[in-house]
């Protein structure tokens, strides 16, 4: 027998390859990380990006986030994500 480590369950990694639609991939992402505000099992936690878009993707990622992801109080309705643990 050998010892193993094994992805089970939830911890699956968000695999992107480089022929990937960067515009569905990113709105995918941004749903899968932060539906039930990432505080569920099946949100998504790692993603691995090749090389040949990475840079494309965090770009496009970080616009998005930026221009339809609010942090803050839950009880506002403009809020997209109430209260985290830590800043960063």
């Amino acid at each position: 027998m050998k010892r193993g480590a094994f992805e089970l369950g939830g911890s699956d990694p968000c695999i992107i390859y480089d022929d990937a639609d960067l515009e569905l991939t990113v709105n995918k992402s941004i749903g899968g990380r932060l539906h039930t505000n990432g505080q569920a099992c099946n949100n998504h936690k790692r993603f691995l990006i090749h090389d040949k878009i990475y840079d494309d993707y965090v770009d496009l990622l970080l616009k998005k986030l930026e221009k339809h992801v609010k942090i803050g109080d839950p009880l506002d309705p403009s809020t997209t994500i109430g209260p985290l643990s830590m800043e960063k």
